[in-house]
């Protein structure tokens, strides 16, 4: 299959230019992610886009933020704003359309031709039929572990088994909330899943989503 390039479709929407305390590590330390050769397991050979492992092989659409504010109240562009602080960027409905069980999250970036940075995976907070991204509780490149143990960022490995291939695979299991996957530390257009226990472990309608 032809790789797709990132830059195409509801992504090239996304890419917002925001605060450089989003350039962080996804790791436990503040060390840039390792990639290495990929884990033993599958992932789809003949599919494109953003996957999330579930039952099946679910894909991901990109969500657009409903809005973008530095803390303090500016309000800045969709798409072109550069916010010159801590970033907060809403999220429409409570839940994502894709809802998969409590497990180790492994996510395949398949047949992309290139990525405009680091992925990374975030939590993001349920808050009056939205849900939010703060830029805040993510740390910036050279942080303390202590401050990045209280952050917004999930400890991942990033593994790089083809040359258009990414797979992210979360270090622990992850506990039912709301979390995204971001291309790129500068990339508001995020890739939202729901983990919740009462999934059946495939793409859902979920009430308050998209």
């Amino acid at each position: 299959m032809k790789p797709l390039s990132i830059s195409t479709g509801a992504i090239v929407l996304g890419i917002i230019l925001i605060s450089p305390r989003f350039g962080m590590c996804q790791t436990k330390t503040d060390a840039a992610p390792a990639v290495s050769s990929g884990p033993t397991v599958d992932y789809p050979r003949d599919r494109g886009g953003v996957l999330i492992e579930g039952l099946d092989w679910v894909s991901i659409d990109a969500a657009m933020p409903s809005k973008t504010r530095a803390k303090g109240g500016l309000t800045q562009s969709l798409s072109y704003g550069a916010v010159r602080g801590t970033a907060v960027a809403d999220y429409n409905g409570d839940h994502a359309a894709v809802q998969i069980k409590p497990s180790r999250v492994l996510i395949c970036i398949c047949r992309i031709m290139s990525l405009p940075g680091d992925p990374i995976l975030v939590r993001l907070h349920p808050l009056k039929g939205m849900r939010e991204l703060d830029g805040g509780k993510l740390p910036i490149l050279g942080s303390k572990m202590a401050e990045a143990a209280k952050s917004d960022l999930i400890p991942a490995d990033v593994f790089h088994p083809d040359s258009s291939v990414w797979l992210v695979r979360s270090q622990e299991t992850l506990p039912e909330g709301e979390y995204a996957l971001m291309l790129g530390a500068q990339n508001m257009a995020v890739f939202p899943f729901t983990i919740s226990a009462a999934s059946s472990g495939s793409a859902n309608p979920a009430t308050g989503s998209h």
